[in-house]
């Protein structure tokens, strides 16, 4: 395919998609302008994929933040019970919360 065709493809649905057009929409849009089908499939998988690529990345500090979260109350809860061997302190607070975010983040990387 030639080159110019792809590029012209490529920034278009780009444009499209970033004026909030699903991809029947934009499909419809790069078929009147004479783009192959093949091209405008491989160009809305594409973008799908990195879509999917990028809300992967953001959700990355979350997830390890909370999973740090976790880690440190269950660090926490092991250094008062080395302290103190008869008292047992759990931070649930921040195991809970540490846990939870992970899940969500997690959830939201899928």
């Amino acid at each position: 395919m030639d080159e110019e065709l792809k590029r012209k493809a490529y920034l278009e649905g780009i444009k499209l998609k970033k004026a909030g057009l699903d991809n029947e929409v934009i499909y419809a849009r790069l078929e009147k302008q004479g783009i192959p089908d093949e091209l405008i499939k491989n160009v809305l998988q594409n973008m799908n994929i990195q879509k999917k690529i990028d809300v992967i990345e953001e959700q990355k500090p979350f997830y390890y933040s909370g999973l740090l979260k976790a880690g440190l109350g269950f660090l926490l809860a092991a250094i008062v019970y080395f302290i103190y061997p008869g008292v047992v302190i759990i931070p649930i607070g921040l195991i809970i919360s540490g846990i939870a975010y992970a899940i969500i983040s997690k959830d939201k990387m899928r």
